[in-house]
């Protein structure tokens, strides 16, 4: 297990382009309007969610639902599903809104995240991974990493591929032990480029590394960027003697998972494992929403042991206090001694954090 845990939300892929949960639909939405979502068919997809989301405003009168947040708007769709349907839609129709929900995801982000036309991580991943240089090679003591992350992007597992990092998914639940060399990349909300075979319902990665070669970067015209569009491919990978799944496995934001109990709960324990014994924990771009009963609940019981937290600190420029507040309302006696708040951006935290270990 790693000594020192890094916490990654939305905030900490904003500079890299990825809308913040709160701007994500409208985002999305100019995307649409312009045509710029690519096929007709990904077209009739951000459509059907557009839709899906007028038909659930109907129940604003009744109840107050946040309809700028996409988190909000997909587990309201999750929710539908389990129910058999709401409005108009049948259990099928609402099936199809969560799968339309899931593209939308996808091609936002694709359409969104810009990378350097050189294939070097975006920033701020680029100062990031010169931290994660340091700690394991230079920092007083050396470090071992783990990173949990929130975000269905591929900043950090692109970040990883382009420095010769192996990222650890954790995906395997007989896997007890850490893969030599690798480092834990636990992505609590699944990813872009997890495929499901439609067999047993394993999750199968498309790595990285082979996505690079055979996808390569979408230059952006007048610009020195680029977009890497790696969701698409998923259709290579072959699990049970059959084809994946087109759709990426993306886990709705609802505290009640079960429905995705037996593909992710390898990841969700491990990451329980890694909080237990971390001696240092970054938190980067993570608001701790209140809703976010999941994540309270899997920092309590996973930290419960014998190791000694020595840093929890929380970065986030939110200038209301809020944030802060509510991870000081999280921690216990122990940690709370230990917590620091740095309301400064991604990159502006990592020459402090790398200060702490010279």
């Amino acid at each position: 297990m790693a000594n020192t845990v890094f916490i990654l939300g939305a905030g900490a892929s904003k500079d890299a382009g990825v809308p913040m949960m709160g701007e994500f639909l409208d985002v999305a939405g100019d995307l649409y309007k312009r045509g710029d979502v690519g096929l007709s068919e990904v077209q009739l997809e951000f459509q059907k969610v557009f839709q899906g989301m007028a038909s659930l405003s109907k129940a604003h009168s009744k109840a107050d639902l946040d309809f700028q947040n996409v988190e909000s708007i997909f587990a309201a769709f999750e929710m539908g599903k389990l129910l058999g349907g709401f409005g108009d839609y049948d259990r099928a129709g609402m099936e199809s809104l969560v799968s339309a929900m899931r593209t939308l995801i996808v091609k936002t982000i694709e359409k969104t995240m810009r990378f350097p036309a050189k294939p070097v991580p975006p920033p701020p991943y680029d100062r990031l991974m010169q931290l994660v240089d340091f700690l394991l090679s230079k920092a007083n003591p050396r470090q071992t990493l783990a990173f949990i992350t929130f975000n269905y992007d591929l900043a950090l597992d692109v970040s990883f591929s382009l420095k010769g990092l192996t990222p650890e998914y954790g995906l395997d639940s007989l896997q007890s032990l850490p893969v030599r060399g690798a480092i834990p990349l636990l992505k609590l909300h699944g990813s872009l480029n997890w495929g499901i075979c439609p067999k047993c319902k394993f999750i199968v990665p498309l790595e990285i590394k082979n996505a690079l070669r055979s996808t390569g970067w979408e230059p952006i015209p007048g610009t020195e960027q680029g977009r890497l569009e790696i969701g698409a491919h998923l259709k290579i990978l072959q699990h049970c003697g059959t084809t994946c799944l087109p759709e990426p496995m993306i886990v709705p934001p609802t505290w009640n998972k079960a429905g995705y109990h037996y593909q992710v709960s390898p990841v969700w324990a491990r990451a329980a494992r890694e909080l237990k014994e971390a001696e240092n924990i970054f938190v980067i771009g993570y608001s701790l929403p209140q809703s976010d009963f999941f994540f309270k609940y899997l920092y309590g019981l996973g930290t419960v042991g014998e190791k000694i937290l020595r840093r929890f600190w929380v970065i986030d420029p939110d200038p209301s206090g809020e944030v802060m507040s509510r991870f000081e309302a999280l921690l216990g006696p122990g940690a709370r001694q230990r917590f620091k708040p740095l309301k400064k951006t991604f990159k502006d935290a990592v020459s402090e954090i790398q200060k702490e270990f010279e």
